[in-house]
């Protein structure tokens, strides 16, 4: 498949710049991070586009992670919430990139991630499924369920990216 065809299926024109729902729809995931995960900006031009996306959102504002989605809707997928497994995607997508700028992002948000476990970590003796990025990274809230201890998602992904910083 070519990759131009499978970036206009994942990110379809009628979701806009943001890569994601329009407000009022249903669903809330941002496809930027499988895009970037399954390597389907290998152009500079559409790295360039992602990184875009990145800042115009300002999602490289938040110092804990990158929030699931912007949308405000009070579930565990939405804004503040952070999974272990988006910040995996979005920072080994950028990471092989053959973009310098998009390779010091990968850095810079690895480091935010892996500090928000280690400091979290360092308070709770636990790692947790997901963290509240707008408030100080502490453990994720929303949701039909308590938030998770630890568990693969957290372990994995900080084990992951640990020894790339």
């Amino acid at each position: 498949m070519d990759p131009r065809s499978a970036v206009a299926e994942a990110w379809p024109e009628e979701l806009g710049e943001e890569g994601s729902q329009p407000a009022g729809e249903p669903g809330s995931f941002i496809y930027l991070p499988t895009l970037l995960w399954a390597g389907f900006f290998s152009n500079p031009g559409d790295v360039d586009k992602a990184l875009k996306y990145l800042e115009d959102s300002q999602i490289l504002t938040y110092h804990y992670g990158i929030p699931t989605s912007l949308r405000k809707t009070g579930q565990q997928w939405d804004f503040p919430n952070a999974w272990a497994p988006l910040q995996d995607l979005v920072i080994r997508g950028l990471a092989k990139s053959p973009s310098a700028r998009a390779q010091e992002v990968a850095f810079q948000l690895a480091q935010n991630w892996i500090r928000t476990n280690f400091d979290v970590y360092s308070r709770r003796s636990a790692m947790y499924e997901k963290y509240d990025i707008s408030n100080g990274g502490q453990p994720g809230g929303r949701g039909e369920y308590e938030v998770q201890v630890s568990g693969p998602y957290p372990t994995g992904t900080f084990g992951a990216l640990l020894p790339h910083n």
